[in-house]
């Protein structure tokens, strides 16, 4: 049985990760901004394995203010990845220089906006509570009886991950859906954190699984990206003056770009979802028969 030491062990990890990169991000480093976003949701998929040994009160106080963390994060990191999205296709020139400077100016701004939101919501103090409340929950007031088998906790959560998203992929079909796409990333991405956990409490050295959902839930994350874009680009196009044809037809061109690139992506998750489902089924009957070593 895995001692709860070492549940503790990875919320400290995960705690300092997201407290470290902090400071950078509110700065606006748009690396710290994504190290931040992505501790922060590795610590909401620790909380539940501690949950079974700690204060579920306190667990419930520390889920909600790391959940507004992320949640005060994600629109910054969004528009980062759509700016670095319209410098690669320039790059490419793959399509008008001016209606990508439009579409540039336009997220930058919003950008601007979304930082002085996130300034406000993640403060110094809120920072503090969050790490008493974390502490809280790593140390709870009654020892329990015996050892909290944080491994059994582990693999229940990844059983459910797996069951989420062999239905979130069932939803979105074989057509072209982009929110039902996006909620299958999501999914794969909470079972890519799930098995980042069960994978180092049972210190396992297989990276298989792991590096397959992460490969799909990239793949979906860029489809997603761009039809964020396509519609700040829309958006862009409605504000143009009328007369303007030229703008009109610029960012016309540069949407159908995008639109291709998503074509694109969605055939390449359609090819590789089969292995994806068997993926899914394979942790599920693994849950089903009992833990194992493999499993992560």
């Amino acid at each position: 049985m895995v001692r709860s030491s070492l549940s503790v062990a990875l919320l400290r990890q995960r705690l300092s990760s997201l407290l470290t990169a902090m400071p950078a991000a509110q700065a606006g480093d748009e690396q710290s901004v994504h190290r931040a976003r992505v501790a922060s949701r590795r610590l909401r998929e620790v909380l539940p394995v501690i949950g079974v040994s700690g204060d579920m009160a306190a667990l419930d106080r520390a889920r909600r203010r790391v959940r507004r963390i992320t949640r005060a994060l994600g629109p910054v990191r969004e528009l980062d990845v759509s700016l670095g999205l319209l410098d690669e296709f320039e790059a490419r020139h793959a399509a008008s220089s001016r209606a990508i400077a439009r579409v540039r100016q336009a997220v930058t701004t919003e950008r601007r906006k979304r930082r002085r939101q996130l300034l406000s919501e993640i403060t110094p103090s809120r920072l503090a509570t969050l790490r008493r409340r974390l502490v809280n929950v790593a140390a709870p007031s009654t020892p329990p009886s015996s050892p909290p088998d944080g491994a059994s906790e582990a693999a229940r959560q990844v059983a459910a991950r797996a069951v989420r998203l062999r239905v979130a992929i069932e939803r979105a079909g074989s057509v072209y859906l982009p929110d039902r796409l996006h909620r299958a990333r999501v999914a794969a991405k909470k079972l890519r954190y799930a098995l980042e956990i069960q994978r180092e409490l049972l210190g396992s050295r297989s990276t298989s699984r792991l590096t397959r959902v992460r490969r799909q839930q990239d793949l979906l994350g860029r489809v997603h990206d761009l039809e964020v874009l396509i519609g700040r680009s829309r958006g862009v196009q409605e504000r143009l003056d009328g007369a303007d044809r030229q703008a009109t037809a610029d960012l016309d061109a540069l949407i159908r770009v995008f639109e291709e690139e998503c074509r694109s992506g969605h055939a390449a998750y359609m090819h590789a979802r089969p292995g994806l489902i068997r993926l899914c089924d394979s942790i599920i009957a693994e849950s089903a028969a009992g833990p194992s070593i493999e499993a992560a």
